[in-house]
């Protein structure tokens, strides 16, 4: 029953987005050629033919972005930048469309005004459904009614993201055969055989989880209850799985890939987009601090003004990670592989200043700039120490499947310098497994509260 709702609303959010957009689209040309000035004039025939087309590519465009799925565990920002991807991906698909195949007399500022005015109004309306519906779940309706079965982890970690997201809807009818901890995570406990259960109500979905020894015991269950109508879901333990439960299909047979991240290829291009305009903004609006810099840093001591020190960044790749000079150039054998330390007799004052400020680190925007690091990531490390650490640290070299970063999340969290490591890379397989384009907006944000001055810079 729940799925056929689902299907229902899936279907009136399609015609609440096609109504959307052809609204949006006449309201673009009426404000376009009533109160602009006019450009070419007599269109309203091409933009009768034009809106069906527009439409349709908006419609496969925001569906391809997830849009008609539940979005009961998807945070309302996801949604609304899931909103924003698709309908620019849309309207890019449809000028092109224009470019090659149709007229080209529409003007940009019409098309212009159409994806400000749609893309607002999208937002605005699934914002009021996404209201309408949590005011309709609190009054308990158009709730998923869950019933859980075994003793597996992983149904605990279930339990707790259905009550993270406010919009999830679910609710936990009981708990069966689940070794006392249903009562730790206050879900009513059920005993005896799935058979002879007599429920309240009806289960909108089974969710199966047992522990490795007991794994006989969801074969027994399936082959009793396979044939029930009810959706059975079996919750695998990937405990093992670091950064990514990704599933491929190899002939019909399902790959689980437990340590390859699965990044979206449009998220990707926003992140670079982000990188290169926000380095190249960057270096332009800094220069004349950073040339001042440079200056100071000839006057406070002898040597180069730039330091460039090899890394490893995405995939093990090694590059040059450039900084400004914080220390005298060493003499001899003094420049040996050690690791920081606040105790460094090399160190400048200027030198000792700008580490405590992370002063600098700004000339690794060039680095982000030729697409060797990125502004958010984890910190590149240097091939000495990342040999040692992959033998002593599991899971370290995980942190390579993303491009190096500028700040990262272990650094807004106070993981830099001579501090855990261990906490550091939690915070950078954190950081890779439940990356998003927002996640990174939000760290930059925070580094500029918590990143650029803190008591373990050195």
């Amino acid at each position: 029953m729940l799925k056929a709702h689902e299907k229902s609303f899936s279907n009136l959010q399609k015609g609440l987005d096609v109504l959307v957009v052809c609204a949006t689209w006449w309201l673009a040309y009426f404000i376009r050629f009533n109160y602009l000035p006019s450009g070419e004039q007599g269109l309203a025939i091409l933009f009768l033919k034009l809106t069906p087309v527009l439409a349709l590519t908006s419609l496969y465009c925001l569906s391809k972005n997830g849009l008609y799925q539940s979005q009961r565990f998807t945070h309302r920002y996801r949604e609304i930048f899931s909103v924003v991807q698709g309908n620019t991906i849309g309207v890019v698909s449809f000028v092109l469309m224009l470019y090659f195949f149709g007229d080209e007399r529409l003007s940009r500022l019409t098309l212009l005004i159409y994806f400000g005015l749609s893309t607002l109004t999208l937002i605005i309306v699934r914002m009021s459904v996404r209201n309408f519906l949590r005011a309709l779940r609190k009054k308990g309706k158009n709730l998923r009614h869950v019933l859980l079965i075994g003793n597996g982890d992983p149904i605990k970690k279930y339990i707790e993201n259905a009550r993270l997201f406010k919009d999830s809807g679910i609710n936990f009818i009981g708990w069966l055969d689940s070794e006392g901890k249903a009562e730790e995570s206050k879900v009513p406990v059920l005993s005896g055989e799935f058979e002879s259960l007599s429920l309240d109500t009806s289960p909108d979905a089974i969710v199966l989880s047992y522990k490795s020894k007991d794994s006989e015991k969801i074969e027994s269950f399936l082959a009793k209850n396979y044939n029930d109508l009810t959706p059975i879901q079996i919750l695998p333990d990937l405990s093992y799985s670091l950064v990514g439960n990704q599933i491929d299909d190899f002939g019909g047979i399902p790959l689980l890939s437990v340590n390859q991240p699965s990044f979206g290829i449009v998220e990707l291009f926003f992140k670079r987009l982000v990188d290169i305009l926000g380095s190249l903004i960057g270096l332009i609006i800094l220069f004349p601090f950073l040339f001042t810099l440079g200056i100071l840093i000839k006057l406070s001591s002898k040597g180069p003004v730039f330091y460039g020190q090899e890394r490893l960044g995405l995939d093990g790749s090694t590059f040059l990670m450039w900084k400004f000079r914080t220390m005298k150039v060493a003499e001899g054998n003094e420049d040996k592989t050690e690791w920081s330390n606040k105790e460094n007799p090399r160190k400048t004052r200027l030198g000792d200043f700008m580490r405590k400020t992370s002063l600098d680190e700004l000339p690794q925007l060039w680095n982000v700039l030729k697409g060797n690091m990125s502004l958010v990531g984890p910190r590149p490390e240097r091939p000495f120490f990342v040999k040692k650490f992959k033998e002593e640290i599991p899971g370290y070299m995980l942190r390579h499947k993303m491009r190096a970063g500028i700040t990262g999340w272990a650094q807004i969290n106070g993981w830099r310098g001579d501090t855990s490591l261990h906490k550091r890379i939690e915070c950078d397989i954190y950081y890779i497994k439940h990356w998003s384009f927002w996640f990174d907006i939000k760290i930059l944000f925070l580094t500029i509260f918590k990143g650029f001055v803190n008591k373990n810079a050195y």
